[in-house]
């Protein structure tokens, strides 16, 4: 695989000083847009002189306790550059403290220097119930960072017990790497998904719905988060629900264990010149009385998209991104859309808002379309990438595939988005045969890649404001859909999958 980062490379750099810069007393400071890289091998004249002084051994960090945290993740709930939200969970319905202590890494810093000196800032957070068992999860947020500054911290407390110091990956302002997977559970070919994106040291990366595959068996999110914890601990990990997040009580098992922007469930945010809506497609609705919901959500999705599209227009964002468990469209076997009326009513807002790229799961294979609309190829279209072999057992596709289908494979694997110098640059690896035999490591394939340009030119700035297209956001009676039929066939779809979903 190309472009690759091993974690111990990642980990070797932070610790030479891969940022140098330190933290303003609000917990900012430092700035640069470069990617980590791992230094230069020294020669053997240096590791060969025995004059050179070992590396002093260091004391074992402090951290034993009667409630230790676990499953520590990141992600963000507000601006991606200058925040950070942690989240952990500690067992007992008794609060130990939710506390973070943090400081810069510094050009200096060395293994000893990164795990036993103090911290020089401390942030407090809250505490709440976690969802089906009796533990605490514990949100804190980190404020005033800055791009380019890595943070070692570790959060816990004196009472209940501290975790490891870890070390956040620096965030940069220009071009940025995500990976996308979805349907991801807790097996074999879930963790070789998961060692393969560490590999690539992406900015953050996005799980699309289905992620612990608990099915209303609680203790399963433990050992999902356990799972995940060596990656997102450092990078942050952004999701969505799927429709087996639905089984743990109408979505709060999901609820209670993630945080994301706004209340969560849906949002959108911008990472340096792109823009990201993040749906919940209708997954978590339950019976009639949670209808509301949903239309509260689209109303949202119109008026976020209505504004990323003024705002590329006007040469602020290069491209529009939206992420839901659900595909759109699909050439799987038995798995064709059980929602025409929520998927008109979304591509009716995708396509007046010329969203660019759609990434979804939900089918376990991979397919990528050719941009399209309403089912058809279409210039002015979007391009859908189903990645739902994020780990669990893979499905069929139909024969035929329909003529908007650029690739369609049966595999695990996952994709890897870079962007860069205004162009959006995807490839998709597979980890596994069609059979879910996984490939020696080292050994993926690369199945699909694309390229997709700017919809809109670099600004001139010539254009008066009083001329230009407007395209502003419309209620959704305006849409031209039968609400209450989208809603009856969304909770349909709910419950079929809620019955005979298996997998």
């Amino acid at each position: 695989m190309d472009s690759r980062f091993t974690r111990r490379a990642i980990v070797r750099a932070i610790l030479l000083g891969m940022a140098s810069s330190t933290l303003t007393a609000c917990g900012g400071g430092g700035s640069g847009s470069s990617p980590p890289s791992a230094p230069s091998t020294p020669s053997p004249n240096q590791t060969d002189d025995p004059e050179t002084p070992e590396e002093p051994e260091c004391p074992p960090e402090e951290t034993a306790g009667a409630q230790p945290p676990r499953g520590l993740h990141a992600s963000w709930t507000d601006h991606p550059h200058t925040t950070r939200t942690l989240t952990w969970f500690t067992d007992g319905t008794t609060d130990p403290g939710t506390r973070v202590q943090y400081g810069p890494v510094t050009g200096d810093a060395d293994s000893c220097s990164l795990t036993n000196e103090a911290f020089p800032f401390e942030v407090t957070g809250t505490a709440h119930e976690t969802y089906g068992v009796e533990a605490l999860t514990h949100v804190a947020t980190l404020t005033g960072l800055q791009a380019g500054q890595a943070v070692r911290y570790r959060v816990g407390s004196d009472n209940g017990g501290w975790s490891s110091t870890r070390v956040l990956a620096p965030t940069r302002i220009n071009g940025f790497r995500f990976c996308h997977f979805g349907d991801h559970g807790l097996r074999d070919t879930s963790q070789r998904v998961l060692s393969n994106v560490e590999d690539l040291a992406p900015d953050f990366f996005i799980v699309a719905g289905d992620l612990s595959y608990a099915n209303g068996d609680q203790p399963v999110w433990d050992r999902y988060f356990d799972m995940l914890e060596p990656l997102a601990a450092r990078v942050p990990v952004m999701t969505c629900p799927g429709n087996h997040e639905n089984k743990d009580g109408g979505g709060q098992g999901y609820r209670t264990r993630v945080s994301q922007p706004g209340k969560g469930i849906y949002y959108g945010f911008d990472y340096n010149r792109v823009h990201f809506f993040f749906s919940t497609g209708g997954s978590l609705l339950t019976d009639l009385s949670s209808t509301t919901e949903l239309l509260v959500e689209l109303a949202a999705m119109e008026k976020d998209l209505a504004e990323a599209w003024r705002r590329r227009r006007d040469g602020e964002i290069d491209f529009i991104v939206f992420v839901q468990h659900y595909t759109l469209w699909t050439n799987c076997e038995g798995r064709d859309p059980a929602n025409f009326a929520l998927v008109a009513v979304e591509e009716q807002i995708l396509l007046r808002y010329d969203v660019d790229l759609v990434l979804v799961g939900h089918d376990h294979v991979f397919e990528r379309s050719h941009p399209m609309a309403y089912g058809k190829p279409s210039d002015n279209g979007y391009v859908q990438v189903t990645q739902g072999g994020g780990g669990q057992s893979l499905y069929e596709l139909i024969e035929d595939p329909a003529n908007w289908a650029a690739v369609s494979r049966v595999c695990h694997g996952f994709t890897v988005v870079d962007v860069e110098d205004r162009r959006i640059h995807a490839r998709s690896y597979a980890v596994s045969d069609e059979d879910g035999n996984l490939y020696p490591e080292g050994e993926e394939i690369l199945l699909d890649e694309f390229t997709l340009a700017p919809r809109v030119a670099a600004p001139t700035g010539i254009t008066p404001l009083s001329t230009r297209e407007q395209r502003p956001a419309r209620s959704l009676a305006e849409l031209d859909v039968d609400l209450n039929a989208m809603l009856k066939h969304t909770l349909q779809r709910n419950l079929t999958h809620d019955m005979n979903e298996m997998h």
